[in-house]
């Protein structure tokens, strides 16, 4: 098996991310003012855990827009949140659903018994994935609603 070296083009990265992230001696940007909106972590070193960290408030503005080259990080957008929500419920879907596989199987197999609890077992786990489906498919019209609104 073939292995390319990376070694330079990581350390043309690292210069160039050491170059945009250069620390004043009291651990704050110096081309940051007080008067900007943003949240900017402190470039504080590991190695001085107990240093003061500060943080510039939260902002408003687009980060775009932004002239001074500070990275402002805020709140995903909400479809971000919806779509970890529908991927997690289809997660979970896919794992009841290989139980509910397992659960058929059992249920099949002759037994002395009535079989009401593998019963049961089944009709909660199809209404748990059921559950899973539907709130998945709200949460995908809403992201498809406020996409069209864009």
């Amino acid at each position: 098996m073939a292995a390319r070296n990376r070694t330079i083009l990581f350390r043309k990265y690292r210069d160039a991310l050491k170059t945009v992230r250069s620390p004043t001696s009291d651990g704050v940007r110096a081309d940051r003012t007080s008067s900007q909106k943003g949240i900017e972590l402190a470039a504080a070193s590991l190695l001085h855990p107990n240093a003061p960290r500060s943080y510039a408030p939260l902002s408003t503005e687009d980060p775009a827009t932004s002239s001074n080259g500070a990275l402002a990080l805020g709140l995903p957008p909400e479809w971000v949140d919806l779509s970890e929500d529908v991927a997690s419920n289809v997660r979970r879907a896919c794992s009841k659903m290989a139980e509910l596989t397992k659960a058929h199987a059992k249920a099949l197999m002759p037994s002395f018994g009535d079989g009401k609890e593998d019963q049961q077992r089944i009709e909660t786990l199809t209404h748990e994935i059921a559950d899973l489906i539907r709130r998945s498919e709200k949460k995908l019209q809403k992201l498809s609603a406020a996409g069209a609104l864009e």
